[in-house]
This record gives structure tokens, sequence and C-alpha cells, in this order.
């Protein structure tokens, strides 16, 4: 039998999903004797459409994220013997937390796309549950496939010191365009601030200034992240509760949980499974809760170091790479060679 073949087609090199969900995977599927190739989705229009008509050539194609025209995705469609779309975000919605007025996030444009291309690829693969869901809402045929985001616990390694910095640090990691959470939460830290001596250290692309706040930016880079991660006392996760943030993939907290740092994260979406009752980091409802929970995590060190390592195994055993990987490789061979 010859060897099968895929083409990953990613949103963009910079794109940390690209990398997380199918860059750091491809090995997995090397060990099934899957031979994977990635390209990159090119701005041009024409160059697309020569890129789409590669697609002949593999048996199966993924692409990711991208929301394309009625006629890129039917010039997609008819080349493409096997096609998939992955996503980890609601693309189906404006991107406009933390908003509360609903109709915000509607965007006709993007609901039109996003059904026509559900209910015309063989399946479909979705980061957590909420996004399954609507999936299965607009198109009930279309296979579903959840493959959660994965941590990398050989290169993350274990926070091993639980005692409280001086001051201690709470740590916040993400790229500018997820900035405005820390800034939807930044009152409650300022709140927060009055009681409990702290600093914030924020690892991302840019920096951020809040106001009452004594802040570290810290440039993110692949070589320097563990070590930055493993210097926060505490790691949270602040989201907005709305629409689009409940389709969010929880990557922030798996990479606090993975390197043993005791978190709080909002209530929200894929966080709720992730931290399992609090047992492997503490949920926060509302802003007066967030305040609630590092308190809590700052006055005891016998539960930063329980929860740290609790989350530690959480990762190891469901969302580490190599967990996650074998997961993925296994889907994909399923659709490659399906069973009789």
């Amino acid at each position: 039998m010859s060897q099968k073949k895929i083409l990953f087609l990613l949103k963009s090199e910079k794109t940390p999903s690209s990398r997380i969900r199918f860059i750091e995977l491809i090995s997995y599927l090397a060990k099934r004797d899957v031979h994977v190739e990635v390209a990159y989705i090119p701005k041009s229009f024409f160059a697309r459409r020569k890129l789409f008509k590669k697609c002949k050539k593999f048996d199966l194609t993924i692409f990711q994220k991208r929301l394309f025209s009625y006629l890129e995705f039917c010039e997609l469609r008819r080349n493409a013997k096997q096609l998939a779309f992955d996503f980890d975000d609601a693309v189906f919605l404006k991107n406009a937390a933390p908003s509360q007025n609903n109709e915000d996030y509607i965007s006709k444009t993007r609901e039109r796309r996003f059904r026509r291309i559900c209910n015309n690829v063989d399946f479909l693969i979705v980061a957590n549950s909420y996004l399954a869901e609507k999936c299965k809402t607009v198109s009930p045929d279309t296979p579903v496939e959840i493959i959660s985001s994965s941590v990398d616990i050989v290169r993350i390694s274990q926070k091993v010191d639980y005692t409280l910095s001086s001051p201690p640090v709470l740590g916040w990691i993400g790229s500018q365009v997820t900035h405005r959470y820390l800034e939807h939460i930044a009152p409650a830290l300022c709140e927060l601030r009055k009681k409990h001596n702290f600093v914030l250290n924020v690892i991302s692309d840019k920096e951020l200034n809040l106001r009452g706040l004594s802040l570290n930016n810290i440039q993110w880079s692949k070589e320097s992240e563990v070590c930055e991660l493993r210097k926060f006392d505490i790691g949270i996760m602040p989201l907005s509760e709305d629409p689009f943030s409940r389709g969010k993939a929880s990557y922030k907290l798996l990479q606090y949980m993975a390197a043993g740092v005791p978190s709080v994260a909002s209530a929200v979406g894929m966080n709720i499974d992730v931290a399992g009752d609090n047992k492997y980091a503490l949920l926060a409802n509302t802003d007066e809760d967030f305040i609630s929970a590092i308190t809590t995590l700052l006055n005891s060190c016998e539960l930063r170091q329980s929860i740290g390592e609790k989350a530690r195994a959480r990762i190891k055993n469901k969302f580490s790479k190599e967990v996650i990987g074998a997961n993925f490789a296994d889907l994909l061979v399923k659709w490659l060679i399906p069973t009789t």
C-alpha cells in the first residue's frame, strides 16, 4: 500500500494554533508512516487558487480557521479528495469580547461561510465541546472530532518551589489580541493590590500598561517561555462571559498547569472542564470571586503546592502532547484508512 499523504493549509507561521495544533504533532503522523506537507495560506487570490490545485496530490487536506468565500471554498472542495476544517476559536462570530451585547458578536457573513464549510467538508476538528455543539447545530450530518490543544510537558518542566516570591508574582501569558481580558479584570486586580502587594508578570508579543498595577512586561520567546512561566506564583486566565470567549481553548491555563503553577481562571467555556471543579485550578464567576481565589492561594503555601502538583498530573494524563498527538494521529489515520 502506498504511503498516505496529508496537506495542512495553515493560517500563518505566526499563528500560535498553527504551531500548537499541527506543527508540533507532525512527528506522531510520521510514526504512522503518513507523509505530511505544510503550506501557509497566501494573501493573493491567485496564489491561493494555485495552492488549492495542489490538493489533488493528497489523500486528505485539512485547512485551519479560514472562512473562505464561496468561490474559493468551491475551488478547494473540488480539488481535495477528502477535506477537513479545524478551528479552536468561535470563528463564526466577531471577536467583540468583552462586550455584553450579544448583537455585537453577530456576523451574517461569518455565519454563512461557516455553515457552508461545515455542510461540505468530510469532517470537522474542534478544540472543545462548545465548538462541537455549534457544529452539530449547523450541520448535524457532518462528523465532529474534538482534539484539544496540547502542551509539551517534556519542554515545560514542573515548578518545584511554592514559597511566595517577594513580592508575590501573578502571571499571565498571551498575545496582544487577548490583552483585553487583562484590561477587563484590571480594576479588580487594583482592588486586590490595596490589600496584598504583588507584581504582575505579562509575557506577550507587545507591552501592556495598566494604571494602578506594578507590571513586568516580558517579551515572549519560545526559548525563555518555560523559565518565565515557572517564576509565576499564581497564573491567571481571566475571560469575559460572552459567546466568543466560550469558544476559547484554555491554552493559557493548560500552560500554567503544565508548569505546576496554581492558577485562577474565569468559569467560562473549556476552563470549567480543565479546572475540574476547582481540583486542578480555582474558578471564578465574578471579579469578587477572582480576588477571593487569588487571596486564598496567596495565604496558603500548602494549597498552592497541592493544586500545582495535581494540575501537572492532569496535563500529563489528558492534555500532554504525547496523549493528544497519539489521538490526533489515530483520528487522521482512521480517515485515511477507513475500516470496513
